[in-house]
């Protein structure tokens, strides 16, 4: 039998439970966490982020906290051979480093949430006032997020996302090519499924469709590919969403939980390439690990800014992507007062009080019997109590045997008024299917029963519904 020291076993089995179920931002804190017990701090560079932030927005003291993870263009860290392979010049060409990559990581006050925000790189920035490093002043202006970094570090970048979404960041984690390569190569590889080609001569990327297993470098060359599709940074954000549910499994798979070597590889690989704000104390790190125990990967959100335009130009900016005015406030005040972003699980029944009004419930309605008229008699009828019906009655592309309600399971509340006027209709859940209720009337069809609905609309319960296209940790995950 072999034996494990007690520490390490203590040390694996704090590991084991904060990063199962993690997305790849939160598995590089709890990383970053877990070196506190004892290994490899000292190679944790730290960078005063914060320092001549002037005006900043408010922070809820003890409740939740926001996280900046940038991922740099830097090549410091990269070996010849590694250089080449990834064509992407020499060190030296870091003097001009970019963001190449910006996520913001929202943890709920619970601790029970995690919330994963792609900033596009050439999103349309309002950059406040700020001082270069050999004191000239630099007006207000309008230049790509991505450029903020490359003028003014970190702070200009952090100074110009707070000034845009009210959001105060608390902690600041930067990560270069080589970190990202290193911690896939540590992993022994992470898999992704395309279900197409990918050639992008800019990243120097040629894969096949299907089911690969990437290593580091080429992991970076897939997560920065942006030319190949037409979609550019949009597309490629979500590939990266992707790849962080796939990084995500194979990090808290049992075959790298399990394997200390395999695992310490890992941490080092993590922790050699970081940069992170010097309030990022290791007490506070181990703090946070043991609070995010019990997070799912069901419970790791992760979207992107909504967008307006995807090729804006203003004020000297060209080929800009600009935020959507309306949702975008929407995202950041739910950030600010953490809300979810997705919404919450309503179980599909159809009992229960009914609380939405006729006047607010789309309807098509279509006639599924040969019995002319029979789709007219029944929209009329639902018109009459207060349905909202979208268009005449259609013909349904096939027969029913009983009147039929396709839905989408986010709209349960209103199919229960719905329900409530056709109680025995079959009910066919869609997801995705939108607000409007699809009837499909059978032959049975003689009326609708008799009910009593509210005629007020309820006052909106932000946690319960979501205009926002959101994945979760499990559904990116590559099966």
């Amino acid at each position: 039998m072999t034996y494990t020291h007690p520490a390490r076993r203590r040390r694996g089995a704090i590991w084991f439970r904060i990063t199962t179920g993690l997305s790849i931002g939160v598995v590089l804190l709890a990383t970053i966490a877990w070196a506190g017990y004892g290994h490899v701090t000292s190679s944790i560079r730290h960078t005063n982020v914060f320092a001549g932030l002037k005006v900043r927005p408010d922070r809820a003291a003890g409740s939740s906290v926001n996280y900046l993870l940038v991922g740099s263009d830097s090549r410091v860290g990269l070996s010849k051979a590694e250089l080449f392979k990834l064509r992407v010049g020499s060190i030296k060409t870091a003097a001009g480093q970019r963001s190449d990559t910006i996520i913001m990581i929202h943890i709920s006050k619970a601790r029970d949430k995690a919330t994963i925000i792609s900033i596009p790189r050439d999103t349309f920035a309002s950059v406040p006032q700020w001082t270069d490093s050999k004191g000239v002043v630099h007006t207000p202006s309008h230049r790509k997020i991505n450029e903020t970094f490359g003028l003014g570090g970190a702070p200009l970048l952090i100074s110009t996302i707070e000034g845009m979404t009210n959001i105060r960041i608390d902690h600041y984690v930067e990560v270069n090519f080589a970190g990202f390569a290193h911690m896939v190569d540590a992993l022994g590889g992470v898999t992704v499924c395309l279900n197409r080609a990918i050639h992008d001569n800019k990243s120097h990327l040629d894969i096949t469709a299907g089911k690969h297993k990437l290593d580091g470098i080429t992991a970076v060359k897939y997560v920065r590919a942006r030319y190949f599709d037409g979609t550019g940074d949009l597309g490629r954000m979500h590939r990266q969403q992707k790849f962080i549910g796939s990084m995500l499994n194979a990090a808290t798979s049992s075959g790298t939980l399990l394997n200390p070597i395999k695992l310490l590889s890992f941490v080092n690989a993590a922790l050699s390439t970081v940069t992170t704000d010097p309030n990022l104390k290791r007490d506070d790190l181990i703090t946070l690990a043991s609070q995010l125990k019990s997070l799912s990967a069901s419970s790791v959100h992760m979207l992107t800014v909504p967008l307006s335009s995807v090729n804006y130009s203003a004020d000297g900016v060209f080929g800009a992507v600009l935020w959507d005015p309306s949702l975008s406030a929407e995202l950041w005040r739910r950030i600010r007062l953490d809300i979810p972003v997705a919404p919450t699980k309503v179980p599909a029944s159809t009992t229960g009080a009914l609380t939405m009004p006729p006047s607010i419930i789309d309807i098509a309605v279509q006639n599924g019997t040969k019995i002319n008229g029979l789709g007219a008699k029944a929209a009329a009828d639902l018109i009459k109590v207060g349905f909202v019906a979208l268009g005449p009655p259609t013909t349904a592309p096939a027969i029913v045997t009983k009147t039929t309600i396709t839905y989408d399971p986010a709209y349960v509340a209103s199919l229960r008024t719905l329900h409530a006027a056709l109680p025995g209709s079959l009910l066919v859940a869609k997801k995705g299917h939108g607000k409007t209720f699809t009837v499909t009337v059978g032959p049975e069809y003689k009326g609708l029963t008799i009910f009593t609905a509210p005629t007020t609309t309820p006052k909106p319960t932000p946690s319960a519904t979501s205009p926002f296209a959101v994945q979760t940790g499990t559904d990116a995950i590559c099966k």
